[in-house]
């Protein structure tokens, strides 16, 4: 099947875009808040927990929203939301308490703009291409977190801080509303059976059926994929320092091949998932995520450990995009439900991953912990064989 694109899609490919830029802008700021309030790194990662956080309480409230006020309405909400939170964040008082609080409400909101894309592309496309179209839509969001952490740079080049870089995303925000309002693009309504409307509304009980096992198995892939993605682009720098000897420059801006290296999956990754099932594809990626952590964790130079890193990226691209539509796929129509606990996979990972990482880090060694990485990708690799064998003979 081919992707069809339409309003609703390229909405949603502009929403994820903007989100794109927040979160990878954000990355590279909280060393420069870290600066302003003079504090350690303990507490400026608190704003990275602050995240994680809100994308638990977002998983919570998305299934909420979708089913009173619509996707199409939840999506402009946090469009709006999240950007006057960039606002807030960057007009408040540089003080530990309130910048961490600020980070938190643009986490819920952000968290819940992204918990509309999955479901809603999934009922625009339908199951044999919505895994490619997610892919593509992450595409856009990694290629505009390429271009977030220059924006930053060059407005500290140019001596305004790193402020008007991330208040850009506000102004993508605006654009998107207006012209999303404007063509009257919307996004479908979840079919009453996501709610299980049918069974359980007459007696308050909408959206409680379980969900299958096999939701629970792909769940714990993109649980273990998130984790991966994660403590990669946090440690991969200090493994690269500790390994090669490069400096602090060099290993710094050499995590650049990573996020790289996942656009160019993530839109290869859309391409192969238009033709093939999800699964077939979240495989060789997770041999190529394999493959690109054993060269860069034997590489002793740092140009080998940089394509190390690049090959790791292209691997990663595609595994949160698919392995969140596997999810859904499995999820027996509740796939606004689903997508809420997708949310709350995100905020274990990312608040997990990285800091069992870098406990180990503390142990054992940057270079020794780093094969946390592997191991969350060998049990991704199982989670996706153990899907296929779940799955029903018509998905098949």
């Amino acid at each position: 099947m081919s992707l069809v694109r339409t309003r609703a899609t390229y909405l949603v490919y502009a929403s994820l875009g903007f989100y794109g830029w927040f979160i990878y802008g954000f990355g590279p700021v909280v060393p420069l808040i870290r600066d302003e309030q003079h504090t350690s790194r303990a507490v400026a990662g608190l704003h990275g927990t602050a995240l994680a956080a809100g994308a638990l309480v977002a998983g919570a409230l998305y299934p909420l929203f979708a089913r009173r006020i619509g996707r199409s309405n939840t999506l402009y909400a946090t469009l709006a939301g999240l950007g006057l939170g960039i606002v807030l964040l960057v007009s408040v008082p540089s003080v530990p308490a309130i910048t961490i609080a600020a980070t938190l409400f643009c986490g819920i909101v952000g968290s819940t703009l992204v918990n509309v894309a999955p479901p809603a592309l999934l009922d625009v496309h339908g199951p044999g291409v919505s895994g490619a179209a997610l892919a593509e839509g992450n595409a856009i969001a990694t290629g505009t977190g390429l271009i977030a952490p220059l924006a930053v740079g060059l407005s500290l080049d140019r001596g305004h801080g790193w402020r008007p870089a991330l208040l850009v995303a506000t102004l993508l925000a605006a654009v998107i509303l207006v012209v999303g309002r404007s063509t009257g693009a919307r996004l479908p309504s979840a079919a009453p059976s996501s709610f299980d409307e049918k069974q359980g509304a007459e007696h308050g009980q909408v959206g409680r059926r379980p969900l299958p096992r096999r939701y629970w198995i792909a769940w714990t892939v993109t649980l273990c994929c998130i984790a991966a993605e994660f403590a990669t682009t946090l440690w991969a720098s200090d493994v690269l320092r500790n390994r090669t000897g490069a400096s602090a420059a060099l290993a710094t801006g050499a995590v650049t091949a990573v996020v790289g290296g996942m656009c160019a999956g993530r839109i290869t990754g859309a391409v192969l998932a238009a033709r093939l099932p999800g699964a077939v594809v979240l495989l060789p990626a997770l041999g190529v995520a394999l493959a690109g952590t054993a060269l860069f964790w034997a590489a002793t130079s740092p140009v080998w450990a940089i394509v190390g890193l690049a090959v790791l990226g292209l691997g990663l691209g595609p595994l949160f995009p698919l392995s969140v539509d596997l999810g859904l796929q499995a999820s027996g129509g509740q796939s606004d439900r689903a997508a809420g606990y997708s949310s709350y996979a995100a905020g274990l990972a990312i608040g997990s991953g990285p800091f069992v990482l870098g406990a180990l880090a503390d142990v054992f060694g940057p270079h020794a912990a780093f094969l946390v990485v592997p191991t969350l990708f060998a049990a991704a690799v199982v989670g996706v064989l153990a899907a296929g064998r779940r799955a029903p003979a018509s998905a098949v």
